[in-house]
């Protein structure tokens, strides 16, 4: 008997093959309750996005969007965050980046790595669940701490605050934080694809 090739998806444009085949229509059977805490943001989030300087003052105040998915069978979940660029919102390239997140079933921690193409940024953070909170730490690019958190956590909005200490988790400082809402299905399907709509 001949071994049998693995099931694939093979799009009609084949340049577009490993993306049908990395993304999944729902969470793997038996695994909704151990990836609920990244699951559960599955869908499309209109964002409020604020960044922060080093003495705390408001250097970016602009809309976003971030979307949420399945992957990999449904074991783990992509997202994808896009805003404006930072010296022309009107008229320059977004900012896109894209964040996997696993979970470790041995350590019962999640594992996410973000990157994004334009800003040369590639970190790791670990974590999960703490209390009502989701807190992610790992360290930044130039070796600073890092705290990310998911707060708030409702079924259609949460708040998203980015720390950062150069003391090895001293004391930190806030440099990020992100307003969601969840878009409704009719509100997504009225957006035409490519199109970065605003809260």
């Amino acid at each position: 008997m001949q071994p049998q090739p693995p099931h694939i998806v093979l799009p009609d444009d084949s340049t577009q093959a490993a993306i049908e085949n990395l993304r999944a229509p729902s969470v793997h059977p038996g695994y909704e309750a151990k990836l609920r805490t990244f699951g559960q943001f599955v869908g499309v989030w209109d964002m409020d996005i604020k960044l922060f300087n080093e003495t705390n003052q408001l250097v970016y105040h602009q809309p976003g969007v971030w979307m949420f998915s399945w992957i990999l069978d449904g074991r783990a979940i992509q997202d994808v965050i896009v805003g404006p660029p930072r010296s022309d919102p009107a008229h320059g390239e977004r900012r896109i980046g894209t964040t996997i997140r696993y979970y470790d079933e041995i350590t019962k921690r999640w594992h996410i790595t973000f990157m994004t193409a334009t800003g040369g940024i590639y970190i790791h953070l670990q974590g999960g669940q703490k209390g009502n909170a989701i807190v992610l730490e790992g360290k930044d690019t130039d070796g600073s701490a890092l705290r990310w958190m998911f707060t708030e956590i409702t079924p259609a909005s949460f708040h998203w605050l980015g720390y950062t200490s150069l003391d090895s988790g001293k004391t930190w400082r806030l440099e990020q934080e992100m307003f969601a809402r969840r878009r409704t299905p009719e509100k997504t399907a009225n957006v035409p694809h490519g199109d970065t709509p605003s809260t």
